[in-house]
């Protein structure tokens, strides 16, 4: 079962517009609080691993609500035979759980829209996506730690290190594909790396995140102490969102996601479309093999 990259999954689905809802979901035990969200607006370079080429960018905003934050995100992707657009509109409560998320995006011309909300129990998500004139609708639960993750997006690498940091016992990642796959994640604490941010020293903390329990693909994050994002590394899908004025001194080597085999053209960096695969949550739908974000952009 194989789908695309998340990255340009989002492609096949965008906006949302969500009613808000009470936040309280399944009940889950945090090790500890999350530390706030550091305000303010990052700008992000996307960077193709294989030949260090920018091919893009992702800009987020973070602000302080009562009882929570709004996250705001925006970027685009141009290459010569694929370019989107991406617009993410996420309302989270002050524990960082989902309120509420709108994304929006255009691959290749067509657009779609996948909106994510607390139902009013605050125990289930209602889930609506809007492509090719035709609306789909799903329910699944809404449990703590869990973050849309449309690829290329900032907004979500940044509340996926605050989880890094809180290191919760289970999390939870929901791909914006099909009707919306629910599935596991892993965070792995990494040894601290060395690197200049603004022509100064610093030492960022490293985590590995595995998206799904098998077959999964992985995002590293490097960010500071305070929880501010520097750079997402996407190695699968052969991209790195790096923030303005950040460059690691020596970028880690990367292994395939534990318990997945090596890729059969493991060592050849993986051009931009190859979709990686995942592994849809017991019960779920299987996943088609052809994106649906491409199926719209024929």
């Amino acid at each position: 079962m194989r789908l695309l990259p998340l990255a340009l999954l989002i492609a096949s689905f965008p906006a949302a517009i969500l009613a808000q809802s009470p936040a309280a979901p399944v009940p889950d035990t945090p090790n500890a609080a999350p530390p706030a969200v550091p305000a303010g607006q990052a700008h992000f370079n996307l960077v193709q691993a294989n030949d260090g080429k920018t091919v893009g960018s992702s800009d987020c905003s973070v602000a302080s609500t009562p009882g929570g934050y709004q996250i705001t995100s925006h970027g685009d992707l141009k290459m010569p035979k694929f370019t989107y657009t991406f617009a993410n509109e996420n309302h989270l409560d002050s524990r960082l759980n989902i309120v509420h998320d709108q994304l929006t995006g255009t691959v290749n011309g067509a657009q779609v829209t996948f909106k994510l909300a607390s139902d009013p129990s605050g125990r289930q998500f209602q889930v609506n996506i809007d492509a090719q004139g035709k609306t789909t609708t799903n329910t699944f639960d809404r449990h703590q730690h869990t973050v849309l993750l449309p690829d290329l997006d900032s907004a979500a690498y940044i509340e996926m290190v605050h989880f890094a940091i809180e290191n919760p016992a289970t999390t939870w990642i929901v791909i914006p594909k099909q009707n919306g796959l629910l599935v596991p994640a892993q965070y792995t604490n990494q040894p601290d790396v060395h690197g200049t941010f603004h022509g100064q020293p610093v030492d960022a903390h490293h985590t590995s995140v595995v998206v799904s329990e098998q077959n999964g693909i992985t995002v590293e994050l490097y960010y500071t102490s305070e929880g501010a994002l520097l750079e997402a590394d996407l190695p699968e899908q052969n991209f790195y969102v790096i923030r303005d004025d950040f460059k690691l001194a020596s970028r880690p080597h990367y292994t395939p996601p534990r318990g997945t085999a090596p890729p059969p053209d493991q060592g050849q960096p993986q051009q931009p479309g190859q979709p990686p695969q995942y592994t849809p949550p017991s019960g779920g739908p299987a996943p088609q093999v052809q994106p649906m974000a491409f199926r719209q952009a024929e």
